[in-house]
């Protein structure tokens, strides 16, 4: 994705598929029946399939596997553009944004997926701490115990100083400072029973901007269904 810190593999391209449900009328569900995924979002937000949010130039080099086997963007701005999601300088965002995937795991990675892992998917909390200092990351929420048909998964709630998501982590630079502007997220990840496929849901923007709109994120999280 152009400008954005995401790990490469969300550079992929994935086909998808959007479908609006019966049911509220303040909500239509995202689905992809390959996958064997859904979710519900607000109406007013604009959902972007993978082709819409990275172009033309989508997939991977020829003859390169993709992992990615879906991919949407989410955006709740009523302005809504693509270049706000997941973008490195608009974490820190006055309305909801997310991101949802299913990603193909390689035999090494499978060997090295953990509870660890999914944590860090969206947002390297792990390094952030490590590399910033650990009260830049503030975990209000964290449950590695969820099961369900052989799913493992870990969903979690954070606060990450706007400015460690602004720095240049990988690059290990970045001007990194004291902040008392946060970011908030809510996630939920999950890995398949045979560990072949991750399954993520995330939803963040500005702490202020995630306390307006709670019932929303939440509502879109908690409705993340896989099917085994």
């Amino acid at each position: 994705m152009r400008g954005r810190s995401l790990a490469p593999v969300f550079a992929l391209a994935v086909g998808a598929s959007i479908v609006a449900a019966c049911g509220s009328p303040s909500y239509e569900y995202v689905r992809n029946t390959e996958a064997r995924t859904a979710f519900k979002v607000p109406i007013e937000w604009t959902v972007f399939d993978e082709q819409t949010l990275q172009g033309e130039q989508a997939g991977p080099p020829v003859n390169t596997p993709d992992p990615v086997e879906w991919l949407i963007g989410l955006d709740a701005d009523p302005v809504p553009a693509v270049d706000h999601v997941m973008s490195q300088g608009n974490y820190y965002s006055d309305y909801p944004q997310g991101i949802a995937a299913v990603l193909r795991l390689t035999q090494q990675q499978r060997d090295g997926i953990s509870y660890g892992a999914l944590r860090n998917l969206i947002v390297p909390l792990d390094q952030i701490q490590d590399q910033v200092g650990r009260e830049a990351v503030q975990l209000l929420s964290y449950d590695d115990h969820i099961e369900k048909d052989g799913f493992r998964g870990v969903h979690l709630e954070a606060q990450i100083w706007a400015s460690a998501l602004e720095g240049d982590l990988t690059a290990g630079g970045g001007d990194v400072f004291f902040d008392d502007r946060f970011v908030q997220i809510s996630q939920t990840a999950y890995m398949d029973p045979a560990s072949d496929k991750v399954y993520v849901l995330a939803v963040l923007c500005s702490a202020e901007c995630y306390g307006r709109n709670r019932g929303d994120i939440e509502s879109v999280i908690n409705s993340w269904a896989v099917i085994g």
